[in-house]
């Protein structure tokens, strides 16, 4: 009976060890062919993308071999709001070619996590097996998941901005400037780093080489998509078009409006402050408690 249990188990050793081998291969054989199959093909796209926002962008290729091949249509909701996303981080101009870009990336990311399960599993078993499928698909949705918390800085840094940029307006409007003359002043005199800031420069560049006013604002309603900022829009295009008084008093509530907003903003960010730190302002008192007892409990134990 010992001898079989002993045969059993190195039944089930040998079962495993060729399990791992096969499971190794099929999760980097598909990588290494689609890096050959990739070739050069996709170095002028990876090379155009950031390397501090795009960390494994030199691993794309694998991605974009992969989604090429797969004949993905992107046409579904998903990327029906990708595009709406991505219109507001980057030049409207490339929203397909960073469509593609996010999805290569989650696609390699995908692999790259499998290629790795591959390899842990080889000196780990299980649960490196699970360590980096998980890593995989925590990237990928990290990826996705990026976008999102980008455009929650970008709105909010917008909206910081947006009181002291409409009463610019209005001051240079009370001075006798029209409302197009004191947004191209603006442009031309404010450089701040700023999404609102280089955004309006995107949109005085484009009044300035012979685009109709509602083109160029498109661009501040559409990588500006805030409430304020489309209503601040619609403000402005219908005094271009109509001309009136009433342009002031409308951007003076809107003004109010965004005061009141920057405000609680500002209280929203505070607290979130306040209670990011409460977690190591508790480690610090654990370790205060810890360093003025520990002493006297020895000390009674001597």
């Amino acid at each position: 009976m010992v001898k079989k249990d002993y045969g059993y188990r190195g039944i089930g050793g040998s079962m495993k060890f060729i399990f791992q081998i096969v499971y190794l291969i099929v999760t980097v054989a598909p990588v290494l062919i689609l890096l050959s199959l990739a070739g050069k093909k996709y170095v002028e796209s990876v090379n155009v993308l950031d390397k501090k926002e795009f960390g494994m962008r030199d691993l794309f290729p694998i991605g974009f071999q992969a989604m090429d091949m797969s004949g993905y249509k992107y046409g579904n909701n998903f990327d029906r709001k990708l595009r709406r996303q991505i219109r507001e981080l980057y030049n409207p101009d490339y929203t397909e070619f960073y469509l593609r870009v996010y999805w290569a990336g989650g696609v390699t990311f995908i692999l790259v996590g499998f290629l790795l399960s591959g390899i842990l599993n080889f000196f780990m078993g299980t649960l490196g097996l699970v360590f980096g499928i998980a890593f995989g698909a925590f990237t990928a949705y990290s990826l996705f998941n990026g976008l999102n918390e980008k455009i929650e800085k970008r709105h909010m840094k917008i909206l910081i901005d947006m009181p002291d940029f409409t009463n610019k307006i209005l001051i240079l409007s009370g001075a006798g400037m029209t409302l197009r003359a004191a947004i191209i002043k603006i442009s031309d005199e404010m450089s701040l780093d700023t999404p609102l800031y280089r955004t309006l420069t995107a949109c005085v560049d484009k009044m300035k080489n012979g685009e109709t006013d509602e083109a160029a604002f498109e661009i501040m309603s559409i990588q500006c998509n805030t409430p304020q900022m489309r209503r601040f829009v619609s403000v402005v295009l219908q005094n271009m078009k109509r001309g009136g008084s009433d342009v002031i008093t409308a951007l003076r509530d809107i003004g109010m409006e965004q005061w009141a907003e920057r405000k609680a903003t500002a209280m929203r960010i505070s607290a979130e402050a306040d209670t990011k730190l409460l977690f190591p302002m508790m480690l610090m008192l654990f370790s205060v408690i810890i360093v003025t007892v520990a002493p006297a409990i020895l000390s009674m134990n001597i």
